[in-house]
């Protein structure tokens, strides 16, 4: 039902291919966002400068995050690696993370193609590479994206030893989820053991425990995962290093262990699928209760997908610390879940209305965020119409707009709208994050350094020392010794003060600045833009 081949429909897969290229190649380009990226950014790049790769540092000292180790270092050394070939630019801090998130949308299609058959290759690849999170999720890099992409390769290795048997591929899922799990600890190894545990618990087999390939793996798994125990155990001890990794970090947040727990919304995971999976979470109730009602015991696809999802879903419900792309995790297997229910149930034709209307008011909802509320006019209009020409064009080469061919149209409508956003709205956007903008800057203008960082306000200025290519010291606003001359990175009101206080200020460079990943309707009208936004910039001070 579901079946998206390509000897069918050769132009139409031909063009989805070009655009997922281009909005692919415009989200490498767009500049680094605060926090995360610029912080994975900056870390891997102060690995090229000779910072330790186990024993982590951020700006010159250790790395942690209210008294533990954050993050595991998966991400960053992805970060070093590609920075250390592409030198600090955004395409090179994200690009090795980028890799292994579309190897992970390859990967998912093998998997429904293993349980499913030929025909759940491509639906499946649809519904988890081409929706808004995972447009996102491949501009605005997160650990998330390393994490999903492991566990999705290790879920299909494993199933492909469960099926042949073969020792090869028991060592391939095992190694997978370790390095999984350094990319954000054991929920990597959880997710597999709900996948794989689930559907032994309802099957009632048992018989993988038996194999000798499970007992080398699970060594195998240990293994891997030694060097960065031992460096935690060197570096933090028990308590705030192995046993943080190994519970808090993860389970702790359900617990209330993990320092960062705090009050939160019980519907945080509904929502957030609402936004992020669109528009396929229009379908999503209807294939999670489909599989609540086919959970025979050899409909293996609904064992494993449906208890991950459920168990996992349930856990980030009850964390006590919750942010919008936690939600990722879910992704592969509810797109598996989607494909078992698109095959089995006559439903493409009665959907067709539904998705292709709901993906027409995203693009409508992104040609105003482009051309109206960043300014783009009239590019997104004629980009979009300029499409929609060619479609016409070519429309009897192309499928039906109907039917079997309504995931092909909406994933084409959805790379539209990413193309949009990545190549048009964020980077428009990203010229209000004044730590990446002044950073370039100043190291264009060769100030990169003298440049200091006043030491007034909390703003996060990862990006800052990414583009300076240095760690930017801070400075004490009392610390200033008279006679002396000073470069610094600040914000308007915090060189106000120094004014005030009888200093001599010049400004060498001012923009406006936004926390850009917490816009607000008063920001994107611009209109009112400029009564929400600050003054930050590149001083020279005389005391």
């Amino acid at each position: 039902m579901g079946a998206l081949n390509r000897p069918r429909w050769p132009l139409g897969g031909w063009l989805l291919a070009a655009l997922a290229a281009v909005a692919l190649v415009a989200g490498l380009q767009v500049d680094l966002m605060e926090v995360d990226a610029a912080q994975y950014a900056s870390m891997g790049q102060e690995m090229n400068l000779g910072s330790p790769r186990l024993a982590l540092h951020e700006h010159g000292a250790v790395y942690q995050s209210r008294g533990y180790p954050d993050k595991p270092p998966l991400v960053f050394w992805c970060a070093a690696l590609g920075t250390r070939f592409l030198g600090s630019t955004a395409v090179g801090a994200k690009l090795f993370s980028v890799l292994m998130g579309l190897v992970g949308i390859w990967a998912l299609g093998r998997w429904a193609e293993t349980l499913m058959g030929p025909k759940a290759l491509w639906p499946a690849r649809i519904f988890y590479g081409v929706n808004l999170g995972t447009g996102l999720m491949l501009q605005d890099v997160r650990t998330d994206t390393l994490l999903v992409a492991l566990v999705t390769l290790a879920g299909w290795q494993a199933q492909i030893w469960k099926q042949s048997n073969r020792p090869v591929h028991a060592l391939s899922a095992f190694g997978l989820a370790a390095l999984g799990m350094l990319a954000k600890g054991p929920l990597a190894l959880m997710a597999l053991v709900a996948v794989h545990g689930g559907d032994a618990l309802w099957s009632g087999r048992y018989g993988l425990l038996r194999r000798p390939a499970f007992w080398w793996g699970l060594l195998w798994m240990i293994l891997l995962l030694l060097p960065w125990l031992g460096a935690l155990w060197e570096q933090w001890g028990w308590y705030k290093g192995v046993r943080y990794y190994l519970w808090t970090q993860n389970f702790g947040r359900i617990s209330g262990e993990n320092p960062w727990a705090q009050s939160a919304d019980p519907t945080f995971v509904f929502h957030n699928l609402l936004w992020s999976y669109a528009p396929w979470s229009l379908m999503l109730p209807a294939a999670l209760w489909h599989a609540l009602q086919h959970r025979e015991r050899n409909n293996e696809t609904v064992r494993q997908a449906l208890t991950a999802w459920a168990l996992l879903a349930v856990g980030l419900s009850l964390s006590r610390f919750q942010l919008p792309h936690y939600v990722y995790i879910l992704w592969p297997f509810q797109s598996l879940l989607l494909v078992r229910w698109w095959i089995d149930e006559e439903r493409s034709r009665s959907w067709s209305i539904p998705l292709l209307g709901t993906t027409a008011l995203l693009l409508v909802a992104g040609v105003l965020l482009c051309d109206f509320a960043m300014g783009t006019f009239p590019l997104a209009i004629l980009i979009t119409l300029g499409l929609g020409l060619l479609t016409w064009l070519f429309r009897s080469k192309l499928p039906p707009m109907r039917g079997k061919s309504t995931p092909m149209w909406t994933a084409g409508g959805m790379l539209l709208l990413l193309i949009l956003l990545n190549g048009l709205a964020l980077p428009v956007l990203m010229t209000y994050q004044g730590s990446s903008q002044l950073g370039r800057w100043a190291s264009q203008k060769g100030l990169a350094s003298a440049l200091w960082r006043l030491d007034c306000d909390d703003e996060s200025v990862h990006a800052l020392h990414f583009y300076t290519q240095r760690i930017v010291p801070s400075l004490n606003p009392d610390s200033l010794k008279a006679g002396q001359t000073y470069l610094v990175y600040s914000d308007r009101s915090c060189i106000q003060t120094l004014l005030n206080q009888g200093n001599e200020v010049k400004v060498l460079k001012e923009i406006s600045t936004h926390r850009v990943t917490r816009l607000t309707p008063a920001f994107l009208n611009p209109k009112t833009r400029p009564q929400v936004t600050r003054v930050s910039g590149i001083y020279q001070i005389k005391p």
